[in-house]
């Protein structure tokens, strides 16, 4: 299984998870076990930390691509401005 396909069942997963836990919220709030200001105030309270968890994800996704595109010896954008300003350096 290629990481791609795992990063998409992953989100899958988020976003199934993430229907069930509201479903979940509302059935306290309508059970009386929550009141809607606590179950809005629970549901602001989840989605900050998720985008938290998600900001993390996305950067530790960044670390790990660069460390692989490091790997295979590509050009990096600095690498090809460093050789462009020696070019133009370089007398006709």
């Amino acid at each position: 299984m290629k990481p791609v396909d795992l990063l998409y069942m992953g989100l899958g997963a988020a976003f199934l998870a993430k229907d069930k836990f509201e479903a979940f919220v509302d059935e306290m709030e309508k059970r009386g076990e929550m009141s809607r200001t606590e179950a809005k105030n629970f549901l602001e309270d989840a989605k900050a930390r998720a985008q938290q968890e998600e900001e993390a994800l996305n950067a530790r996704i960044r670390k790990e691509l660069q460390k692989v595109l490091e790997g295979m010896g590509l050009a990096t954008k600095e690498d090809i401005a460093e050789l462009k300003a020696l070019i133009e350096k370089k007398p006709s």
